[in-house]
């Protein structure tokens, strides 16, 4: 292959196997040999905060649904089917969760409406309740989706929302994929390398030697 070729694929594999490497070893460290990935996202004070089903059943499996209230804070969650969740929060202020984003690993999330949210426990329309000091977490299965969770502080305000998704799965996929970079890392290192020294050397034709014509004997001199 010549010198300029090996350069330039040299450069390349290295390049493409520096961006698997990190993209492979970041999702790693962050799933953990359990494949846990968590995302959080800051609430609103005492607004609160709706997981849609866009959210909750986009990943085929539970999610762990968990709400922090501030210190001194009671907070309060309940799941239900999409209508009667957004029927019960209507034009009143409220957040609404709309994605997540791998790079913070944070949800996404909006705001909208306006006024207090009235207490939403005495409502009859939820399928799942849980309320005490401190954090609460509600599991949801995909068994039952569509579904939707609110979480809303009933004293105090609430400090965050985590949603938690679990799949060994995504951690060995994590790792296959940082062992391909890896891979293609050190062959583009190795072009570039053998590029830079003038690779192997080619073989050169051996020419082949003159035989030398035997000498003539003295015998032969003297008959001659």
């Amino acid at each position: 292959m010549p010198t300029l070729a090996k350069r330039v694929v040299g450069g390349l594999l290295a390049l493409i196997g520096l961006v698997l490497t990190v993209f492979g070893l970041w999702y790693a460290l962050h799933l953990g040999g359990s494949g846990t990935a968590t995302f959080s996202t800051t609430a609103s004070g005492a607004n609160p905060v709706l997981v849609p089903p866009t959210v909750l059943n986009r990943v085929d499996g539970d999610v762990k649904v968990t709400a922090v209230p501030r210190k001194g804070s009671t907070v309060w969650l309940a799941a239900a089917t999409p209508s009667d969740a957004r029927a019960v929060l209507a034009e009143t202020g409220h957040t609404t969760v709309t994605g997540v984003s791998t790079k913070p690993w944070e949800l996404k999330a909006t705001k909208s409406g306006t006024g207090t949210t009235p207490s939403l426990a005495a409502t009859d329309v939820w399928r799942n309740t849980a309320t005490h000091e401190g954090a609460v977490t509600m599991t949801i299965e995909q068994t039952n989706a569509p579904e939707a969770v609110i979480a809303q502080a009933t004293k105090g305000q609430i400090e965050r929302v985590d949603l938690t998704w679990e799949r060994k799965s995504w951690f060995v996929q994590a790792v296959i994929v940082a062992l391909v970079g890896l891979f293609l890392l050190l062959s583009g290192l190795s072009l570039l390398w053998s590029s830079r020294h003038g690779g192997t050397k080619p073989v050169e034709d051996l020419a082949v030697p003159e035989v030398p014509r035997p000498l003539a004997s003295t015998h032969e001199e003297e008959t001659a």
